[in-house]
């Protein structure tokens, strides 16, 4: 291809859906923060101390056993960073409840319900509150970053003598201006460029299998119970836990989720020494009735595909470090390459904007067909996502105990 052509496939790839592109970088920059921030807006999202050790999974049981006797745990999980509070999900008499606690004493925090700027920002940075269409739609957007990524090198010769130059002041209607900086900051934000592209064409492949059945995971094992356990419900967090840390000492438990029906498992995920793996690469499956080990996944065993699945969520939202520091750091550095990505876009679109006015400066033709439904998708993204994000449609109940069950077994 010549120098032209790669200029105008660079041009069309950052600029023919520039206002959805738009809307993904700067969510996803919010999404990668969203727990950070609603640290910053209530006390109830911020952990009291540094846990050390185990989470107080039973300690937890026993404080919510006596604020919510009449509620069911569904399943609970505490985050990679240990500022931030964990979350227990409760099916309450008044329906779905999240309760929010500290995970090195179980201490209860506060509570909330389903919406949460959490859950905005990634429904609609994920897939626009539009379930499989709206997926489809985002991840495709990770092609149009493929090919912005690999034309740029190519379109901008010399490249590697530009990560040190000054960009210059920047003028709003002065092209020159806005070219300098658009190069330079895409010079420095490259990487985060590539990880967003190949972790979104996953995203896009993992949804194409899931829509054709395409097995790629290992899937939870089923199991079977008498009439008489079927009557029964499903042990005490304290009993499982105490189960699956005999099961998996090496596996630091963060998260758990009680079955709805008799067949399935009670799961149990967390960390151990693996590297760049999701909460459930390692599991503790128990059967919930009898509290016994029904098998185990350890992360090394996982397959390329399922590893890559369990990677790839890590390494798109920078949620890998651990540490109090490293954590947040983590995250802050994603973020800034992230609004880089950001000015990228903004840039593509005031340049083509400033190269085309002189020819017409008609806005509707500008944007183009492409563009204007991409602004029109965008918008109407944003309006439906704000109407139903706090919606919990699921009244189901799990097999986890009454709560107020266990508090009167506790005194007797």
């Amino acid at each position: 291809m010549t120098n032209r052509q790669w200029f105008t496939l660079h041009s069309w790839a950052g600029f023919a859906f520039a206002g959805l592109l738009f809307l993904v970088c700067f969510t996803g920059v919010l999404a990668t923060l969203s727990y950070e921030i609603q640290y910053l807006s209530d006390d109830k999202y911020r952990a009291l101390e540094i846990r050390e050790g185990p989470v107080a999974w039973s300690e937890l049981e026993s404080n919510l056993a006596v604020a919510y006797p009449e509620s069911h745990i569904l399943g609970g999980n505490v985050h990679q960073q240990p500022y931030l509070a964990g979350e227990v999900r409760l099916m309450t008499p008044d329906g779905f409840q999240f309760v929010f606690f500290d995970p090195g004493s179980g201490t209860l925090l506060g509570e909330g319900g389903w919406g949460q700027l959490s859950r905005y920002l990634r429904d609609i940075h994920m897939y626009l509150s539009i379930g499989g269409v709206g997926k489809y739609i985002v991840t495709l957007t990770s092609i149009l970053l493929l090919i912005s990524l690999v034309s740029s090198f190519y379109v901008y010769r010399k490249w590697w003598r530009g990560f040190l130059t000054n960009p210059g002041q920047l003028t709003w209607k002065k092209r020159t201006d806005w070219s300098s900086w658009h190069k330079w900051m895409g010079l420095w934000a490259w990487w985060l460029i590539a990880v967003m592209a190949v972790t979104g064409l996953w995203y896009l492949a993992e949804q194409v299998m899931f829509d054709t059945n395409v097995a790629h995971y290992p899937s939870a094992p089923q199991i079977s119970h008498t009439q008489t356990e079927k009557e029964r419900s499903a042990r005490s967090l304290t009993e499982l836990v105490k189960a699956a840390q005999s099961a998996r000492p090496d596996m630091d438990i963060t998260g758990f989720y009680y079955p709805h029906r008799h067949n399935q498992v009670m799961s149990f995920v967390g960390q151990n020494d693996s590297v760049l793996v999701r909460d459930r690469a390692n599991r503790v499956y128990l059967d919930p009735i009898t509290a016994e080990v029904v098998s185990t996944q350890y992360a090394s065993d996982l397959d390329v595909i399922a590893r890559i699945a369990d990677t790839a969520d890590p390494l798109h939202f920078g949620n890998f470090a651990s540490g109090n520091v490293s954590g947040l750091t983590v995250k802050i550095i994603y973020a800034v390459f992230g609004l880089m990505l950001t000015g990228l876009v903004l840039g593509g679109m005031r340049m083509h904007y400033l190269r085309t006015q002189k020819r017409d400066p008609n806005t509707a033709k500008w944007l183009g067909i492409t563009g204007s439904f991409s602004i029109a998708l965008s918008i109407a993204a944003l309006i439906y996502t704000t109407m139903v994000f706090d919606e919990y449609g699921n009244t189901s109940t799990s097999l986890s105990p009454r709560l107020g069950d266990l508090k009167q077994e506790q005194q007797r």
